[in-house]
């Protein structure tokens, strides 16, 4: 079975990809330092490597790309799709911002009710925020990637 892929999906499959790898390394090195109480010099360092490897990626795959295929213009279909998964990636990150806002409210709350070991750092409301901005990402390419594959409907 093969697959006849245009050029707006192979370009959405490359983006999907490299942030899938790249931010999974990322997120799975800063859950284990969630407990920190600050940033330290790795974690910045982590994260700046992080931003750099998605550009230096999504430069070379584009460049790749365009010349191994010719890039289509975008007519109406392309432009209800791209709406369509905004859509999608901003309620992903608006129920993420409300999530961390939420949760950050409730830990200081249950903090001053009884004093426990909830700990609310920086570095996690940075991290969390940064994973929801990701996440929402990662559903605009994949609603674009449906509609693509399924036809607007």
């Amino acid at each position: 079975m093969e697959m006849d892929l245009s050029y707006q999906e192979k370009s959405i499959l490359g983006s999907l990809l490299a942030m899938v790898i790249v931010y999974g390394y990322y997120f799975a090195n800063a859950l284990r330092h969630a407990g920190e109480s600050e940033f330290g010099g790795g974690a910045i360092g982590r994260l700046i490597f992080a931003v750099i490897a998605i550009v230096v990626i999504q430069i070379v795959y584009q460049i790749i790309l365009a010349l191994d295929s010719k890039p289509e213009p975008k007519d109406e279909r392309d432009v209800l799709i791209e709406c369509k998964a905004y859509r999608n990636g901003y309620f992903a990150l608006g129920t993420g911002a409300f999530l961390v806002i939420g949760g950050v409210i409730m830990a200081v709350l249950a903090r001053d009710a009884a004093p426990t070991r909830i700990i609310v750092t920086p570095f996690l409301i940075v991290n969390l925020v940064l994973l929801f901005m990701v996440l929402a990402e990662l559903v605009k390419l994949l609603t674009q990637l449906f509609y693509y594959r399924r036809g607007l409907r």
